[in-house]
């Protein structure tokens, strides 16, 4: 029977404490995260942009795993949809176990008071000589019941199978040679720093200098701030190469970024200490010290906690770092992620504002004393200090609500418009364009975009000379950027300068980034001009024989290429087998 009555205390537990009802910290951190997320602009490029939707809909699958009562067959299934969507999902999985990790871990502190006590009073013990054998025994047991032992025993299953489906991506993923991109594949118009870095110019401590910078602006963008402007395209020279160490106001940012980061972790260890009062008899207060030092241990656990939360968001922008090879070089969707992090603490920020007393609740609470004489003979006495402490908490809420409100309305209307006027421009080209080359005016794809608009993409615009010089402004920027010459022979066929037609179409057709799309248009051509005009032939020959000769030349570059890819994988092979 008694063995029953434990087993029942024991499942019952949890219904002893019961989830408490929100809060009204947790509502209006709620609400404002919720439309801080709205309002974020950096989402438009992955909402209005078709083909950037993914990064949206990985995130979704991934946020959804964060719930620690998700089953685990529903976690395998979001996990694998997520890195199916989009290949940087992989980075928001450190996200996900330490935001599940922090959500169990508050909820068994906020349910399971009584196994606390239990466990935390092997820690106090010393102050309290009444403990007997039986009672220490039972203590040492609860103790190894902690609520962060508990977490991450419940929760280990999760961790376990994120693990196994993020090493199984990377193997096949390995084994298919996808993991990184192919050297010389990124051109300078896309990410002008790793092009260096291909071509070995830059040293190690420039590209910690430059990608530092880099990965600072995303920071910026992520917490609401764009110091660069809106483009959708940040091409080369864009973004200025950063050359010194001195003399660059630029390195300031990626300074200011290490010190706040720093002085969050700094927070997250040591918190805000407030001494307390003492006074009371002995065993009283050893109750206290025991209640005390239970929730500041809580408290410094929930801090760390929040802390590993909010730079596991944070590190969701890894891929733009300049440690791994990528396409893109800055840019809205990759900050989509870490603007998650970024509006659930702002949110609870401005709501630790809003109500500044709520937080006290649970300390004063806890700290009551539990002697039914004493609380008979302040009684009267309490009743009147609690009412006169409701009514100033109440005034001071609403002034601080009051203050709050002004302090953020005119940023979030700030926020709100820059959404909308960056959704505008994302629904036409024109404005999209031009905003572009506001931003970066040696923009090469800036450039050859808006071009393409001059040259009859709208035909109301149409102004082939205009377009013209849009495109030798560009290749006088990167003269290897071969793309022009398909925009080129396209202005002069519409003005009909055929010769030149011909010649800037035989030079896209040596250009392997617009070889399939000219291979078309000079098939067409050539068989109505050859039909028309016999004399032709000659020029026709000319230019497939240097078109050939550009062929062969790159097919030779490969298959050296290769042939050396190949001896070093035997190389390697024998290392191996020695």
């Amino acid at each position: 029977s008694n063995s029953n009555n434990s087993n029942r205390n024991n499942s019952n537990n949890n219904n002893k404490n019961p989830p408490k009802s929100p809060s009204n910290q947790q509502l209006i951190t709620k609400y404002i995260s919720q439309l801080l997320f709205a309002i974020h602009p950096v989402h438009v490029e992955a909402v209005a942009n078709v083909a950037n939707r993914p990064h949206i809909l990985a995130l979704l699958f991934n946020t959804t795993i964060s719930d620690p009562d998700v089953p685990l067959g529903a976690v395998a299934t979001l996990a694998t949809c997520g890195l199916l969507t989009a290949e940087t999902a992989i980075f928001q999985f450190p996200a996900m176990v330490c935001t599940m990790t922090a959500i169990r871990y508050r909820e068994f502190v906020e349910t399971g008071t009584a196994d606390r006590l239990g466990w935390w009073r092997l820690d106090g013990m010393e102050d309290d000589a009444t403990t007997t054998e039986e009672e220490e025994k039972k203590t040492t047991t609860q103790k190894q019941q902690s609520p962060l032992m508990k977490t991450f025993t419940t929760l280990l299953p999760r961790y376990a199978l994120l693990v196994l489906i993020s090493v199984t991506y990377l193997l096949y993923r390995h084994y298919n040679d996808t993991l990184s991109i192919p050297t010389g594949l990124i051109r300078p118009a896309e990410n002008p720093f790793y092009a260096k870095l291909d071509s070995n110019v830059w040293t190690l401590r420039q590209r910690i200098t430059n990608y530092s910078y880099v990965l600072s602006l995303h920071i910026m963008k992520s917490f609401g701030v764009d110091l660069v402007g809106f483009s959708h395209e940040y091409g080369f020279d864009c973004i200025p190469e950063i050359t010194s160490l001195s003399g660059d106001a630029r390195l300031l940012l990626p300074v200011l970024m290490v010190l706040v980061f720093a002085g969050i972790a700094v927070w997250g260890w040591c918190g805000w200490k407030v001494p307390s009062s003492g006074g009371g008899s002995s065993s009283n207060n050893n109750s206290k010290r025991t209640r005390r030092r239970q929730k500041e241990h809580e408290d410094k656990v929930h801090r760390i906690l929040s802390t590993l939360v909010f730079f596991s968001w944070m590190a969701t922008l890894f891929p733009i770092s300049g440690i791994l090879k990528v396409g893109t070089f800055v840019a809205d969707r990759i900050v989509v992620a870490s603007s998650v992090g970024t509006c659930i603490f702002a949110g609870r920020l401005l709501a630790l504002w809003m109500t500044p007393r709520e937080s006290n609740e649970a300390t004063s609470t806890s700290t009551t004393s539990t002697t039914n004489n004493k609380e008979k003979t302040t009684a009267a006495t309490t009743t009147k200090e609690e009412t006169t402490s409701h009514m100033s908490e109440i005034r001071n809420t609403t002034k601080s609500f009051k203050m709050v409100i002004l302090f953020i309305s005119p940023c979030f209307i700030t926020l709100a418009m820059r959404t909308h006027s960056r959704a505008a421009a994302w629904m036409d080209s024109v404005p999209l364009f031009e905003s572009s080359l506001v931003t970066c005016p040696r923009s090469i794809k800036s450039n050859l975009e808006i071009s393409k608009i001059y040259s009859g993409l709208v035909p109301h615009m149409v102004d082939y000379e205009k377009s013209l010089k849009l495109i030798r402004t560009a290749q006088s920027i990167d003269p290897t950027y071969c793309d022009v010459h398909q925009q080129y022979s396209h202005v002069y066929f519409h003005q009909q300068k055929y010769i030149r037609f011909e010649r800037e179409m035989a030079q896209s057709l040596r250009c392997p980034f617009t070889m399939g799309q000219a291979m078309g248009n000079w098939n067409k051509y050539w068989k109505v001009v050859l039909k028309q005009d016999a004399s032709a032939k000659g020029r026709y020959d000319k230019y497939m024989a240097s078109i050939q000769e550009e062929v062969a030349r790159r097919e030779e570059e490969e298959g050296g290429s290769s042939g050396d890819r190949k001896k070093m994988k035997k190389k390697k092979e024998k290392e191996e087998g020695r």
